[in-house]
């Protein structure tokens, strides 16, 4: 019943809300260069179980139903728990964590409101490259030693471009998937 892909998923599930804003508050530091790049780099291993979870369930038929519903919790688990940190630790605005927790419950509302309904919504492709940007936006938040967007630097300009892309294919994912879920709802 466990494989390799499931174990993955289960590691990203469990470390994401109980040990990454654990370390990520407590040892994150504006002067320490090296705890940061420690903490992105936890961040990025937890980051890419997602990538190899389904590479091996792809590559090795490993999937399973247990891992297919599992997978997408343990990606928002990982991504919200990331952003309430960083809003914690004042590195990023309520509003923008709002934004992003809140496309998600919108989105899964959808895909809820869907299966009632018969009408299935697909993950994207779009929409990956959307948890992509987030990731890296989180990384580059985390390694930037900066607190806060007041000083224009080579690291505030990477976070807010990141920022705003995220932003961008998170309104833009939303409405996408609303549109298919209005489309399919139409059709019936």
């Amino acid at each position: 019943m466990y494989n390799i892909s499931l174990i993955l998923t289960l590691i990203r599930l469990f470390f994401s809300p109980l040990v990454l804003p654990f370390i990520l508050f407590y040892g994150w530091s504006s002067v320490s260069w090296e705890s940061n790049i420690l903490l992105a780099a936890v961040f990025i291993l937890l980051s890419l179980t997602d990538f190899f979870d389904g590479y091996f369930a792809r590559k090795y038929r490993m999937e399973t139903k247990l891992g297919r519903d599992l997978d997408p919790i343990a990606d928002k688990v990982l991504i919200f728990s990331a952003l309430t940190t960083i809003l914690a630790i004042g590195k990023l605005h309520f509003f923008w964590v709002i934004l992003f927790v809140g496309r998600e419950f919108f989105v899964m509302g959808l895909r809820i409101i869907g299966l009632e309904n018969n009408v299935k919504i697909d993950v994207s492709r779009i929409a990956k490259v959307k948890t992509a940007v987030q990731m890296i936006f989180i990384t580059v938040s985390i390694l930037s030693p900066m607190k806060n967007f007041n000083t224009l630097n080579f690291w505030t300009v990477c976070e807010l471009i990141l920022l705003a892309s995220a932003v961008f294919l998170s309104i833009f994912t939303a409405y996408k998937y609303f549109q298919s879920f209005s489309r399919a709802c139409y059709k019936k």
